[in-house]
Order: structure tokens, then C-alpha cells, then sequence
């Protein structure tokens, strides 16, 4: 509770019109007053969705920290704010493992809508949700998103970057060191592991999945299609060549941030936000109208 002093203050200097500077563009640490500040210039914040789940010698959240980092450059970018999201959500094949956090499907949804309708009324009017390595995500964020706008009427963005950066054409070696970059943004490079850390990781001798194989040659598998478990906690997320040192785990933190800061840009996420808010115009003022007698 703020004191008669603090009251004071406080109303001074919304009155004087003094307010501190964003030292960063992460909503859950700024003021009231900043918050308020920044609304007058963008409408505009970045969700990351992602997952708790077994990544091998990888960090549990690896697929969430792929987005956090991603929202971050892209508030950078856009002169927009990010903030926290949904951590863990419906985990997909790793449900099995000690390390995954096993949300519902439906669990994710609802959580992301109550964001969804708090940040409305805050006057977050342009939305957008991030995920990327996590394939299952569509199916927590992707609902959300068209439920939203069937309730609301406001349009959110959800971007998958699994499906967006072929898009825009990116070759692996524009991307090969974004897990380090995403991790080097968000101040987690050390939950990075280097060689050696885990000694020998031996896979059990697990029989093959003979049907599952199959059906995945035929094209009948994936997260949206088929459900299946992993049989080997260790296997999935894999791990890849790791760094030898904690300085060359750095340098590749810096380098994957130059990476995922060069495909933001690549975005045009600006005219993506402009387009946005027409999109949503059209809607309230051509669309709603003209269809009003249908849409209840």
C-alpha cells in the first residue's frame, strides 16, 4: 500500500510528466508509469510460448527460451514490449520423461486467452505469439488465436518460425547457432553445456518402433496427426557438437544473437505491425458492419 508520502509522488510526477527512461522492453519489469508511457507510442507485444520437456543434455525449457529470445529481438525491433509467456504447455511426444512438464492442451489455451483478454483491456490491442522447436504449440496457440478473434473480434498473430523461416527462405547456416544466440539475449548461456559436463550418455538398447516408422514413411505421423510417444528420454532435442569452453560457448551465444537480430530484420516486422492494425480496422469498420446481422 503506498503511504500519503508515496502518493504524493507518485502524482507529482504524473503531473510533471517524469518518467524513467525504459531500461528494458520486458513489461514485468517496468513501472506502472512506464508501461502507461509506452502505450501512448505502440499497441504492440510479443508473447513466447514454449514448452518444459526432456531435451537430452539440453535445458528442460530450450524450446522456450527459442521464443523468448525471438520476442525479445522483436520488441527491440519494433520498438514494442514482450514479456513472459506460457512456459509450459501440451508437450507433445516427451509427455513420458521426469524433466516435461505435462500441460493439457486445453490447459495452455485457456491460460494464453486470460493473457490474451488481460492484455486487451491493458490496451495491448496488437498481439503476437512466438514458438519455435516446438512443434506442438500450434495446437495451444494456434487455437487461441482463432478463438480469440471469433469471441473478440480483435485479430492476434501467431508466428510458428518452424513454418515461417522456410518462408523467407533461411538456410541452416543463417540459423545453425540460434539456440546459443537465444540463450546469450535471455542471460541463460551457461544452462549451455560443454564438452565433457555429461561424461558418456549411452542409449539404452530400446527396440525400434517397426509401425510408428512406417507410418512416418507413409506421412501419416507428426504432432497434429498421430499420437506417439518417445521411447528414449535422451534422444530427443538431441545435442549436436557442443562448445569446448565457456569462451567458445560465449562467442556462439554472440554470434547466434547476430543471427537471430539479421532474420527479425529480414521480418519487416514493422510493416507486418502496420498491416496488422489495417487488418484490424477493416474488420471493426467494413466487415463487422456489413456482416452484423450473422455475426452474433
Amino acid at each position: 500500500m503506498l503511504t500519503r508520502i508515496g502518493f504524493v509522488i507518485l502524482a507529482a510526477l504524473t503531473l510533471s510528466g517524469q518518467v524513467r527512461k525504459l531500461h528494458t522492453r520486458d513489461l514485468t519489469r517496468l513501472s506502472h508509469l512506464q508501461v502507461a508511457e509506452q502505450l501512448k507510442k505502440s499497441d504492440v507485444i510479443f508473447v513466447p510460448v514454449g514448452a518444459v520437456e526432456t531435451n537430452g543434455i539440453q535445458p528442460s525449457d530450450r524450446d522456450y527460451v527459442y521464443a523468448l529470445g525471438l520476442a525479445t529481438a522483436m520488441a527491440e525491433e519494433t520498438g514494442g514490449l514482450f514479456m513472459p509467456g506460457l512456459a509450459w504447455s501440451y508437450p507433445g511426444t516427451t509427455l513420458p520423461a521426469p524433466s516435461t512438464i505435462g500441460f493439457k492442451i486445453g490447459s495452455g489455451s485457456a491460460f494464453l486467452k486470460e493473457t490474451a483478454h488481460s492484455l486487451l483491456r491493458q490496451g495491448f490491442r496488437r498481439q503476437v505469439y512466438i514458438s519455435m522447436s516446438h512443434g506442438p504449440a500450434a495446437l495451444t496457440a494456434g487455437a487461441m488465436v482463432r478463438e480469440f478473434f471469433d469471441e473478440t473480434r480483435v485479430p492476434l498473430l501467431y508466428i510458428n518460425m518452424d513454418e515461417y523461416l522456410p518462408k523467407i527462405k533461411v538456410v541452416p547456416a543463417e540459423r545453425d547457432k540460434f539456440l546459443y544466440g537465444a540463450h546469450w539475449i535471455t542471460g541463460r548461456i551457461d544452462d549451455l553445456a560443454l564438452q565433457g559436463e555429461y561424461g558418456e550418455t549411452p542409449h539404452a538398447a530400446i527396440p525400434a518402433n517397426e509401425g510408428l516408422a512406417k507410418l512416418g514413411k507413409l506421412g501419416f505421423s507428426g504432432s497434429f496427426y498421430l499420437g506417439s510417444w518417445i521411447n528414449d528420454v535422451l534422444a530427443h532435442g538431441g545435442s549436436g557438437k557442443l562448445p569446448a569452453t565457456a569462451a567458445e560457448r560465449e562467442a556462439w551465444g554472440k554470434a547466434g544473437e547476430a543471427q537471430i537480430r539479421a532474420i527479425v530484420k529480414r521480418m519487416r516486422l514493422n510493416e507486418g505491425m502496420d498491416a496488422l492494425r489495417q487488418h484490424d480496422r477493416y474488420t471493426q469498420d467494413v466487415i463487422l458492419p456489413r456482416l452484423k446481422e450473422w455475426v452474433r
